[in-house]
């Protein structure tokens, strides 16, 4: 009989928790949704703020382009809150609330450029000194931003404040505890390391010539064209920096039997990891003509190794048949 009474007591009490909440004015509403779209954004820069503490544990030896990915995410990240608090806030209630966090997303957007540029200015340039200055007053700005942060959430406890979705995740941007100067002059050596990848590497590349007909490898480990009047050559251009290239000229000469030949085109913008084919058509040959082709990024004045930026083979042209 108790249990009787009691299923609709409990009936009773959600239905008027829900006629509450479904009540609630227009102004409740909005200031509940501005401070969901709150956490959210501030749940993504908490992860942000973790994925920085990997990156910088990992300067000694990280790529630069994991450098760059890592803080665009957060910087998204960062616009995404800034959207949010150029809004305003839906009632004076979260005035503060507001100013608060525009403050501290204000202070890490200015922290985590200035820390990203001042790094890979600090691989780039091994010389440079001033970078050592620029990153302590980065990781200023990232330790501004994280007090300010903690100000928000006290300013959120305030009786006047509804409460947000869930308590505000733990936030910080700085990557560790210490003095600046010498937490600068740390990731300035680890971004230096020969181990790091951070420092600008051009490296365009002669990966390899083919030709048309193809060449064949004889026993004597001389390539051999069949036999023909003329040769059509594709060569290979690579980037293996980890940085775009520019356009540059590249030179093929073709010199043997018969008068030489020299041609020139330009490779184009390779971004890090692209490939592309440069053709040149129609070159004479005789048969039985012996013959090196080589091709050169003659003019390439900024690359990590030079030696491979040109590539030669030497193929003979059978007098008849293939």
């Amino acid at each position: 009989m108790a249990s009787r009474l009691l299923l609709p007591a409990v009936i009773t009490a959600v239905a008027v928790v829900a006629v509450v909440v479904s009540g609630a004015g227009a102004d409740t509403r909005a200031e509940l949704d501005y401070l969901g779209t709150m956490y959210e954004t501030a749940a993504e820069l908490s992860t942000g703020g973790e994925t920085l503490r990997v990156v910088i544990s990992r300067l000694a030896r990280i790529e630069r382009s994991e450098l760059v990915t890592a803080t665009d995410g957060i910087r998204a990240s960062l616009e995404a809150g800034l959207e949010l608090v150029e809004a305003g806030p839906p009632s004076d209630t979260l005035t503060a609330t507001n100013a608060l966090y525009r403050q501290a997303i204000e202070a890490w957007t200015v922290g985590v450029s200035g820390f990203t540029s001042g790094i890979l200015a600090a691989a780039d340039d091994p010389s440079s000194t001033v970078v050592v200055d620029n990153i302590a007053n980065a990781l200023a700005e990232l330790r501004a931003g994280d007090r300010i942060y903690a100000d928000l959430v006290r300013e959120l406890g305030r009786e006047e404040v509804p409460d947000p979705v869930g308590p505000m995740p733990e936030l910080v941007m700085v990557p560790a505890e210490g003095e600046l100067l010498t937490l600068s002059l740390a990731y300035v050596e680890a971004s230096r390391s020969p181990n790091s990848g951070i420092a600008l590497r051009p490296g365009l590349k002669v990966a390899s010539i083919a030709s048309e007909p193809r060449w064949n490898v004889n026993p004597s480990e001389q390539a051999v064209v069949p036999s023909t009047e003329s040769v059509d050559f594709w060569v290979v251009i690579t980037n293996g920096g980890n940085v775009a290239s520019d356009p540059e000229r590249i030179d093929l000469t073709v010199g043997g039997a018969g008068e030489p030949v020299a041609l020139i085109d330009t490779v184009p913008v390779l971004e890090p990891g692209e490939q592309t084919s440069i053709q040149f058509v129609e070159i004479p040959v005789v048969p039985g003509g012996v013959y090196e082709v080589v091709a050169s990024l003659t003019e390439l004045t900024n690359d990590t190794d030079f030696e491979d930026n040109t590539l030669s083979v030497m193929f003979e042209v059978s007098e008849g048949g293939s």
